[in-house]
Protein backbone atom coordinates (compact mmCIF):
# COMPACT_ATOMS: atom_id res chain seq x y z
CA UNK A 1 0.00 0.00 0.00
CA UNK A 2 2.68 2.58 1.21
CA UNK A 3 4.89 1.84 -2.39
CA UNK A 4 1.84 2.16 -4.02
CA UNK A 5 0.80 5.28 -3.10
CA UNK A 6 3.85 6.56 -2.53
CA UNK A 7 5.16 5.67 -5.87
CA UNK A 8 8.47 4.30 -4.86
CA UNK A 9 11.05 2.77 -6.59
CA UNK A 10 13.79 0.56 -5.28
CA UNK A 11 17.37 1.44 -6.58
CA UNK A 12 20.16 0.12 -6.07
CA UNK A 13 23.58 1.95 -6.02
CA UNK A 14 26.89 0.34 -6.38
CA UNK A 15 30.20 2.52 -4.00
CA UNK A 16 32.32 4.25 -6.72
CA UNK A 17 35.60 3.76 -4.39
CA UNK A 18 36.51 1.83 -1.09
CA UNK A 19 38.84 4.59 -0.30
CA UNK A 20 36.80 7.60 -0.63
CA UNK A 21 35.48 9.83 2.89
CA UNK A 22 32.74 7.71 4.53
CA UNK A 23 31.83 10.68 6.08
CA UNK A 24 31.06 12.83 3.59
CA UNK A 25 29.10 10.10 2.09
CA UNK A 26 27.08 8.92 5.15
CA UNK A 27 26.11 12.90 5.49
CA UNK A 28 25.23 13.10 2.21
CA UNK A 29 22.52 10.01 2.62
CA UNK A 30 21.34 11.52 5.31
CA UNK A 31 20.69 14.88 4.08
CA UNK A 32 18.71 13.20 1.33
CA UNK A 33 16.61 11.40 3.42
CA UNK A 34 15.78 14.58 5.59
CA UNK A 35 15.48 16.13 2.47
CA UNK A 36 12.69 13.65 1.18
CA UNK A 37 10.86 13.69 4.83
CA UNK A 38 10.93 17.71 4.32
CA UNK A 39 9.25 17.51 1.60
CA UNK A 40 6.14 15.71 2.19
CA UNK A 41 6.21 17.59 5.08
CA UNK A 42 5.97 21.14 2.90
CA UNK A 43 3.50 19.08 0.37
CA UNK A 44 6.08 19.89 -1.93
CA UNK A 45 6.41 16.65 -3.13
CA UNK A 46 9.29 18.08 -5.52
CA UNK A 47 11.03 14.52 -5.28
CA UNK A 48 7.90 12.48 -4.83
CA UNK A 49 6.06 13.68 -8.45
CA UNK A 50 4.77 10.00 -8.67
CA UNK A 51 3.26 10.59 -4.98
CA UNK A 52 1.93 14.15 -6.12
CA UNK A 53 0.11 12.44 -8.89
CA UNK A 54 -1.44 9.63 -6.76
CA UNK A 55 -2.30 11.54 -3.92
CA UNK A 56 -4.64 13.76 -6.25
CA UNK A 57 -6.22 10.92 -8.04
CA UNK A 58 -7.02 9.71 -4.33
CA UNK A 59 -11.23 9.22 -4.13
CA UNK A 60 -12.50 11.05 -0.94
CA UNK A 61 -12.61 7.93 1.17
CA UNK A 62 -9.11 7.00 0.47
CA UNK A 63 -7.84 10.37 1.29
CA UNK A 64 -9.35 9.84 5.27
CA UNK A 65 -6.40 7.56 5.09
CA UNK A 66 -3.07 9.75 3.44
CA UNK A 67 -1.86 10.83 7.16
CA UNK A 68 -1.87 7.16 7.90
CA UNK A 69 0.48 6.64 4.75
CA UNK A 70 2.57 9.11 5.26
CA UNK A 71 3.59 8.06 8.72
CA UNK A 72 3.79 4.85 7.40
CA UNK A 73 6.55 6.73 4.74
CA UNK A 74 8.55 8.47 7.30
CA UNK A 75 8.72 5.52 9.13
CA UNK A 76 10.83 3.80 6.46
CA UNK A 77 12.81 7.32 5.74
CA UNK A 78 13.82 6.60 9.45
CA UNK A 79 14.57 3.46 8.93
CA UNK A 80 16.60 4.03 6.20
CA UNK A 81 18.59 6.49 7.93
CA UNK A 82 19.84 4.71 10.45
CA UNK A 83 20.45 1.83 8.21
CA UNK A 84 23.14 3.77 6.01
CA UNK A 85 24.31 5.22 9.20
CA UNK A 86 25.23 1.70 10.61
CA UNK A 87 26.60 0.56 7.42
CA UNK A 88 29.05 3.71 7.05
CA UNK A 89 29.96 3.02 10.05
CA UNK A 90 31.22 0.01 8.97
CA UNK A 91 32.99 1.20 6.53
CA UNK A 92 34.75 3.84 8.68
CA UNK A 93 36.14 1.17 10.68
CA UNK A 94 37.73 -0.60 7.86
CA UNK A 95 38.92 2.91 5.95
CA UNK A 96 43.00 2.30 6.32
CA UNK A 97 42.48 -1.65 5.58
CA UNK A 98 40.65 -0.84 2.45
CA UNK A 99 43.32 1.84 0.94
CA UNK A 100 45.87 -0.99 1.08
CA UNK A 101 45.13 -2.40 -2.00
CA UNK A 102 46.10 1.08 -3.53
CA UNK A 103 48.56 2.17 -1.05
CA UNK A 104 50.52 -0.94 -0.07
CA UNK A 105 54.21 0.68 -0.78
CA UNK A 106 53.05 3.32 2.33
CA UNK A 107 50.63 1.66 4.30
CA UNK A 108 51.49 1.13 7.82
CA UNK A 109 50.85 -2.63 9.13
CA UNK A 110 49.56 -0.94 12.59
CA UNK A 111 46.70 1.29 10.59
CA UNK A 112 45.11 -2.32 9.33
CA UNK A 113 42.33 -3.51 10.61
CA UNK A 114 42.24 -7.31 10.08
CA UNK A 115 39.64 -8.50 12.34
CA UNK A 116 37.30 -9.73 9.66
CA UNK A 117 40.87 -10.95 8.20
CA UNK A 118 41.47 -13.41 10.67
CA UNK A 119 42.20 -16.49 8.92
CA UNK A 120 45.26 -14.70 6.90
CA UNK A 121 48.93 -15.24 8.94
CA UNK A 122 49.26 -12.07 10.50
CA UNK A 123 53.27 -12.49 11.07
CA UNK A 124 53.48 -13.44 7.75
CA UNK A 125 51.71 -10.25 6.43
CA UNK A 126 53.65 -7.65 8.64
CA UNK A 127 56.99 -9.11 7.47
CA UNK A 128 55.94 -8.99 3.71
CA UNK A 129 54.75 -5.66 3.63
CA UNK A 130 57.85 -4.47 5.21
CA UNK A 131 59.70 -6.53 2.56
CA UNK A 132 57.49 -5.02 -0.31
CA UNK A 133 58.02 -1.61 1.11
CA UNK A 134 61.88 -2.09 0.55
CA UNK A 135 61.77 -2.48 -2.75
CA UNK A 136 61.81 -0.04 -5.52
CA UNK A 137 60.31 -1.60 -7.92
CA UNK A 138 56.66 -2.70 -6.40
CA UNK A 139 56.97 1.04 -4.84
CA UNK A 140 56.97 2.17 -8.31
CA UNK A 141 54.37 -0.40 -9.78
CA UNK A 142 51.52 1.14 -7.68
CA UNK A 143 52.88 4.51 -8.20
CA UNK A 144 52.18 3.87 -11.67
CA UNK A 145 49.14 2.49 -11.35
CA UNK A 146 47.78 5.28 -9.30
CA UNK A 147 48.88 8.00 -12.24
CA UNK A 148 47.35 5.70 -14.53
CA UNK A 149 44.29 5.62 -12.45
CA UNK A 150 43.68 9.62 -12.21
CA UNK A 151 44.44 9.92 -15.65
CA UNK A 152 41.37 7.38 -16.38
CA UNK A 153 39.13 9.63 -14.26
CA UNK A 154 40.36 12.74 -15.54
CA UNK A 155 39.16 11.41 -19.24
CA UNK A 156 35.77 10.46 -17.58
CA UNK A 157 35.50 13.95 -16.41
CA UNK A 158 36.04 15.27 -18.94
CA UNK A 159 35.32 13.43 -21.94
CA UNK A 160 32.42 10.82 -20.20
CA UNK A 161 34.37 7.87 -21.28
CA UNK A 162 34.21 5.93 -18.52
CA UNK A 163 36.26 2.49 -17.75
CA UNK A 164 36.32 -0.12 -15.38
CA UNK A 165 39.80 1.01 -12.89
CA UNK A 166 39.24 -1.88 -10.53
CA UNK A 167 40.52 -4.14 -13.66
CA UNK A 168 43.63 -1.99 -13.81
CA UNK A 169 43.90 -2.67 -9.27
CA UNK A 170 43.28 -6.36 -10.07
CA UNK A 171 45.70 -6.33 -12.85
CA UNK A 172 48.18 -4.84 -10.55
CA UNK A 173 48.15 -7.46 -8.09
CA UNK A 174 48.31 -10.12 -10.41
CA UNK A 175 51.55 -9.02 -11.91
CA UNK A 176 52.98 -9.29 -8.12
CA UNK A 177 54.85 -12.03 -7.36
CA UNK A 178 54.51 -15.01 -5.00
CA UNK A 179 56.86 -14.14 -2.31
CA UNK A 180 54.12 -11.69 -1.27
CA UNK A 181 51.39 -14.13 -1.78
CA UNK A 182 49.64 -13.07 1.76
CA UNK A 183 49.61 -9.63 0.03
CA UNK A 184 47.85 -10.47 -2.32
CA UNK A 185 45.18 -12.77 -0.66
CA UNK A 186 44.23 -9.34 1.30
CA UNK A 187 44.10 -7.55 -1.59
CA UNK A 188 41.67 -10.09 -2.93
CA UNK A 189 39.65 -10.14 -0.28
CA UNK A 190 39.31 -6.59 0.42
CA UNK A 191 38.34 -6.44 -3.93
CA UNK A 192 36.05 -8.93 -3.76
CA UNK A 193 34.29 -7.50 -0.74
CA UNK A 194 30.12 -6.39 -2.05
CA UNK A 195 29.81 -2.68 -1.52
CA UNK A 196 26.16 -2.83 -1.66
CA UNK A 197 23.53 -5.97 -2.49
CA UNK A 198 23.58 -4.96 -6.66
CA UNK A 199 25.47 -7.40 -7.88
CA UNK A 200 23.74 -10.44 -5.72
CA UNK A 201 20.52 -8.65 -6.78
CA UNK A 202 21.79 -8.46 -10.51
CA UNK A 203 22.98 -12.12 -10.96
CA UNK A 204 19.53 -13.40 -9.16
CA UNK A 205 17.44 -11.64 -11.87
CA UNK A 206 19.99 -13.10 -15.02
CA UNK A 207 19.14 -16.40 -13.30
CA UNK A 208 15.33 -15.96 -13.33
CA UNK A 209 16.27 -15.03 -17.04
CA UNK A 210 17.77 -18.42 -17.80
CA UNK A 211 16.21 -20.82 -15.34
CA UNK A 212 11.95 -19.62 -15.61
CA UNK A 213 9.09 -21.89 -15.95
CA UNK A 214 8.80 -22.46 -19.76
CA UNK A 215 12.74 -23.48 -19.45
CA UNK A 216 12.17 -25.91 -16.36
CA UNK A 217 9.59 -27.86 -18.05
CA UNK A 218 11.53 -28.94 -21.54
CA UNK A 219 12.75 -32.48 -21.53
CA UNK A 220 15.48 -33.88 -23.38
CA UNK A 221 13.90 -35.31 -27.09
Amino acid sequence: MVVKVLGLRSRSYQVRSFIGDPDRTKKKHKSSCRGAINDIITKNYKYFPNLKKNITDLDAQEKRNEEKVIDDFFSIMDSLIKEFSARFSQFKELLETFKFIMYPDVISFDKLNLSQFDWLEMEEIEMQLIDFQSSSIWIQKFIETRKKLELIEAERLTSNISKNTSNEILETWNSIPDAFNCLKKLAYAILTILSSTYACESLFSEINNIKDSLRNRLTDI
